[in-house]
């Protein structure tokens, strides 16, 4: 009992730290607010620029080079920083966790090849299965340029042949059949509408409970529904007041409806 006491002893300055640490989660989010706020100093400096006399007689006269030197003295985010940052501190975190600040990364770093290719290689080689790539895959179409056409292609095969996880495989082939629509997908399949569509079938299937499966049924839906001269589907829901209404109620009359939230 007491080499047992002693053993705990010996390990509580180890594990400790790693228990009141911060959370991965909590480290997306400072970077989120940092990116944040130098994006928002960034816009007002810029509107300084825009709102001066010279930049307007720069824009009258339709002088680029003046526009651009005037321009080129207003501080960009350090997009670049803080993804190296995130990448730094993704070394402090295992799984799941990693696998999050990476993906912040390579999202937010500006379209930096260095930092993606880096970031793709990490994740292919140690994290193919974890279920966190779906944060990363939402926005795949954002590596696309940095990566490339054959790399990103590769990656995304990678994820739908190895991912045991319904949402990250969702996703790839979502960004697959994008790219064979646009005529760059694998081989002969390029810019083919029916491999295309057998794809997104097997992406919304996955994607069951997920908005991802309400964005590929969307353009279905409005194809099959909301053409003109259709009859509008029926709306339910409450008015300002909270009197329950239902669109059909309204019918044979004038109807203009506007739909709007906040995001």
């Amino acid at each position: 009992m007491k080499r047992l006491l002693l053993l705990a002893a010996a390990l509580l300055p180890t594990v400790l730290p790693a228990q009141g640490g911060r959370s991965a989660q909590a480290a997306v989010e400072e970077l989120t607010a940092e990116l944040n706020r130098q994006k928002a100093v960034y816009r007002a400096a810029r509107k300084v620029v825009t709102d001066s006399e010279a930049y307007r007689e720069a824009r009258k006269a339709r002088d680029n080079r003046r526009i651009r030197e005037l321009l080129a003295g207003v501080e960009r985010p350090d997009n670049q920083g803080l993804a190296r940052k995130a990448m730094e501190l993704a070394q402090q975190y295992e799984g799941d966790d990693r696998v999050r600040l990476l993906g912040w990364a390579a999202v937010n770093c500006g379209g930096d090849k260095g930092i993606v290719g880096e970031v793709v290689d990490v994740l292919e080689r140690d994290h193919i299965d974890s279920p966190a790539l779906d944060v990363l895959l939402e926005k795949a179409m954002v590596l696309a340029r940095p990566l490339g056409q054959q790399r990103a292609r590769t990656f995304l095969e990678k994820v739908v042949d190895e991912s045991p996880h319904k949402l990250p495989k969702a996703w790839a082939l979502y960004w697959q059949s994008v790219l064979l629509r646009r005529g760059r997908g694998r081989g002969a399949g390029g810019g083919d509408p029916a491999a295309a569509a057998k794809l997104l079938a097997e992406a919304e299937k996955l994607a069951q409970g997920h908005w991802l499966a309400d964005k590929i049924a969307g353009p279905r839906f409005k194809k099959e529904h909301l053409q003109i001269g259709m009859e509008a589907p029926n709306i339910v829901g409450e008015d300002l007041d909270g009197v329950p209404f239902e669109l059909k109620d309204y019918r044979g009359k004038v109807v203009v409806l506007d739909f709007w939230g906040f995001w």
